[in-house]
């Protein structure tokens, strides 16, 4: 059996520079590697995605447990746990859903001004893009996309959390990956279609913890998106 921590990674830079951590990513990613110590929680195994903002986090985290005397196995980068990216989405959907949609193109427009003034802006008409672009990926409205495919980018997660070992005595694994890969975890856990996942990927917080536990096959949820070493002024979604 092993218990499995799916960590998100801290709040990352702006759109244009997005993966590196930021200041506020850091010191949260830092604070979760104190909480980890102070409950004497120790790895058997770290995995974490190729992005730069996955492996800081890990890094960090880490670093916190090992100050603390605690000895942390090496990580393991698995590019498969990657996220998709949003950003190769957006300049492939984009021309298209502002020629469909006079609404959407308001919202986009909105958004260029939100994004001058707060980069990590996640709500109003962000969210409403965000959540645009995503459905219209997952849905497959414009096949010519030469970019990973929903279908793919989900049977590759779907195919991490399958082959990853029970380890026959308990053990605790972390995975540092990020948000749509532990929503997209958590969903098979729980046998959601995909409308449901979408609410499930937008409340998903920075160095965020879900624990599910591995038994054979049976991927079982048992705590989803836990902040307990964060508070309101330093919790983010983005």
């Amino acid at each position: 059996m092993s218990i499995i921590y799916f960590i998100r990674h801290a709040q990352a830079g702006t759109r244009d520079n997005y993966d590196r951590l930021s200041a506020l990513g850091q010191q949260q990613a830092q604070l979760l590697g104190d909480y980890f110590a102070a409950h004497g929680i120790r790895f058997s195994a770290v995995v974490a995605g190729a992005m730069q903002r996955q492996r800081h986090t890990a890094e960090l985290v880490l670093q916190g447990l090992s100050n603390a005397g605690i000895a942390t196995p090496a990580v393991q980068v698995d590019e498969r746990w990657n996220e998709f990216s949003l950003l190769s989405v957006y300049q492939s959907y984009i021309p298209r859903l502002i020629a469909e949609s006079a609404e959407f193109a308001r919202d986009y427009q909105e958004m260029q001004e939100v994004l001058q003034q707060d980069p990590h802006a996640v709500r109003g008409a962000t969210g409403r893009c965000d959540a645009a672009v995503i459905i219209a990926w997952m849905q497959n409205r414009y096949p010519e996309f030469g970019g990973e495919s929903w279908l793919n980018f989900k049977g590759r997660i779907v195919n991490r959390c399958a082959a990853m070992e029970d380890g026959g005595n308990e053990r605790l694994v972390a995975v540092f990956t990020s948000a749509t890969p532990i929503a997209i975890s958590t969903s098979h856990a729980l046998e959601l279609k995909d409308e449901k996942l979408l609410s499930i990927l937008g409340v998903i917080a920075n160095t965020s913890v879900t624990v599910m536990r591995k038994t054979g096959d049976d991927l079982r949820l048992f705590s989803f998106n836990s902040t307990p070493h964060l508070n309101d002024a330093n919790r983010t979604y983005r």
